[in-house]
């Protein structure tokens, strides 16, 4: 029998929706947003007849096994929660939290529940970042000493409502969306970030336009392994979307190209050889799927389904399951006191509080 599913948060989400509606192994039986041109979007795009208004009516819809949280971000944790408590397991957006409180909360309903809890973070999926790990995996990159990550994205023109009001986005600091960039390297080694110092900068007043966070925010990680990392996060830059990521290794040496190459190649050098190899990386084939669905971050959202089924299906942890969450998280919101304070910051370690 498939199953149930129900997506919160038409924005982004609604990808999400198509992808689990053309998925054989689940239905999707409702969708939920405020805003009603975006359900009747929905209703026409996707077939379903369903669509709530209050999240409380989407996680009460006994049909549902599983809910698929794609509302802001300042409301992943309360919507989580709500949705575990319901019985439902939860596939949900990045970040897992926006405070050290909502994130010691998820653990304690989460931790109680025999539920399916995963983080949707799609850069553990993306094709540089897989054969990064696959070359780690092979002892070819040995250990890894020292690694960075930029993400760099202006996002103005989701700051304010249509009617003028801010967004959460206006005021986000750009550490409390931490796991683009930390992700990759957790997922990839299985090292924890045990400390934090870090730093803001931002560019001349004319430009804020009302904008209420600092620009950039960089951030210096240790490592339980004894590793330096460096995250640096802006959305507010006159510079085009991009991220980059670097992996260095006594063994060897890993980056992604910039912009729209950070996805897709990777350059890397293995062993005494000095010369560099550019490798154009890609996506698996997915047959459960159409290639319409593949646009944007389609192709993860893909990967992120079937392996959130899976783990259901065969009760077993998510490959991001919530520790591993909190692991990409938690130094992010770390980062943002460490701004603020200065000097070291301890990151906790979320399985200390189970």
């Amino acid at each position: 029998m498939a199953l149930g599913v129900g997506v919160a948060g038409l924005r982004f989400g609604m990808s999400w929706a198509r992808v689990f509606d053309a998925y054989a192994e689940t239905d999707l039986v409702a969708v939920c947003d405020l805003e009603p041109e975006k359900r009747d979007m929905a209703k026409q795009q996707v077939g379903v007849d369903t669509a709530y208004e209050a999240f409380e009516e989407l996680v009460g819809d006994e049909r549902m096994d599983a809910v698929a949280v794609f509302t802001p971000a300042p409301l992943h944790a309360d919507h989580v929660m709500q949705a575990i408590r319901a019985g439902k397991h939860v596939l949900c957006a990045v970040p897992a939290a926006m405070t050290m409180g909502e994130a010691k909360a998820l653990v304690e309903v989460v931790s109680k529940s025999d539920r399916t809890y995963m983080m949707a973070e799609n850069w553990v999926y993306e094709p540089t970042v897989v054969r990064a790990r696959s070359l780690y995996e092979e002892k070819k990159l040995g250990k890894i000493y020292y690694a960075e990550a930029e993400y760099i994205h202006g996002l103005k023109a989701l700051r304010h409502h249509p009617d003028g009001r801010p967004t959460w986005r206006n005021s986000l600091a750009p550490l409390l969306y931490p796991t683009h960039g930390t992700s990759p390297y957790i997922h990839m080694t299985g090292d924890r970030f045990v400390e934090v110092t870090a730093v803001a900068s931002s560019g001349r007043e004319a430009f804020q336009e009302g904008y209420e966070a600092d620009w950039m925010q960089t951030a210096l990680f240790r490592t339980e392994n004894g590793a330096v990392f460096r995250l640096m996060n802006s959305f507010q830059n006159v510079h085009g979307m991009s991220h980059f990521l670097s992996f260095f290794g006594d063994e060897g040496s890993f980056e992604t190209g910039r912009f729209r190459e950070a996805r897709t190649v990777g350059y890397y050098s293995i062993g005494d050889k000095e010369e560099v190899t550019r490798e154009v990386c890609s996506h698996p084939e997915l047959p459960q799927f159409s290639d319409a669905l593949g646009k944007g971050h389609g192709r993860t959202s893909m990967q992120i389904v079937l392996d959130f089924v899976v783990a259901i299906q065969n009760g077993t942890p998510s490959p991001v399951e919530l520790m591993l969450a909190l692991d990409m998280t938690l130094p992010g919101i770390v980062g943002v006191q460490a701004v603020g304070q200065g000097g070291w910051v301890e990151v906790p370690n979320p399985r200390s509080w189970v």
